[in-house]
């Protein structure tokens, strides 16, 4: 009796390996083939009109942008200065990719705020050095905006630029005015030409006037 058990553990555990094997070499084999990559076709470039409209929206977001940044720290004696990089990034989005909800307003104000508020909250834990830092602020950021709905590339930017101690807290409202002077520029920009429309939505509009038509008021 104790043999057939035995017998028949064995040949379970075994079958268990294989299966574990084989499913191991299957998902290794379809990585493979991913890591080939797949039939999507280049996007086509821009026409020269369109390129000029992108020229023209990110020469003037960055100009006033750079003379922002000029007062700013004029007046700070040089303590504030505004961050550059996840604003390029910004404006890439918006006069490259201009209905593409990564550009859109709702996303870049409020990815920007939960990039803020995330570093803010690891700086409240002292043990945590740098790197660590560096490592988990871009992580939950991007976990928490794609749960959210509002993913914003430029938001994992600006997380690692404030967590990795290359500005201060004091710079994040600094940061934050930038991003809407940008976002208000390329809405002001983009919407000159026939082939453009930013925002795409307005969500919040949306919200008010639903609720305003659905009060006695409304009807």
């Amino acid at each position: 009796m104790m043999c057939e058990v035995t017998t028949r553990v064995k040949k379970d555990i075994a079958t268990s390996v294989n299966d574990a094997q084989y499913a191991l070499k299957a998902r290794g084999m379809k990585w493979w083939r991913k890591i080939h990559g797949g039939n999507a076709g280049i996007p086509p470039p821009f026409n020269l009109i369109q390129c000029v409209w992108t020229f023209i929206g990110s020469m003037t977001t960055h100009a006033i942008l750079s003379w922002m940044n000029e007062a700013i720290a004029a007046r700070s004696a040089g303590e504030l200065t505004l961050i550059f990089a996840p604003l390029g990034a910004l404006t890439t989005l918006q006069y490259n990719l201009t209905a593409a909800p990564p550009s859109q307003p709702r996303n870049a104000l409020f990815s920007q705020i939960i990039s803020m508020f995330t570093v803010y909250s690891l700086y409240q834990f002292p043990s945590l050095d740098s790197w660590h830092r560096t490592a988990l602020a871009p992580a939950i950021v991007e976990t928490v905006t794609a749960k959210l709905g509002i993913i914003h590339p430029p938001s994992g930017a600006s997380a690692i630029a404030f967590a990795a101690d290359l500005y201060g807290i004091e710079h994040m409202g600094v940061f934050l005015l930038g991003v809407c002077v940008a976002i208000t520029t390329a809405i002001i920009i983009n919407n000159l030409s026939d082939k453009r429309q930013y925002p795409t939505n307005w969500p919040i509009l949306r919200a008010i006037n639903a609720m305003y038509n659905s009060s006695p008021n409304g009807k």
